[in-house]
């Protein structure tokens, strides 16, 4: 695993998540879906930017 990866897993970053922050609006929760597949949901919103 990737140090980037295992420091990701431990503290979820979604005080910073776009969703969270309303600038992002989805038909479906993704956020137990992200905390599932390791925050990737996260990433790939914060790349749409």
């Amino acid at each position: 695993m990737k140090l980037k990866e295992i420091i990701s897993q431990k503290k979820a970053p979604c005080e910073k998540c776009p969703y969270k922050l309303g600038m992002i609006k989805t038909l479906a929760n993704p956020c137990p879906q992200c905390k599932l597949n390791g925050y990737r949901s996260y990433e790939w919103f914060r790349n749409m930017q």
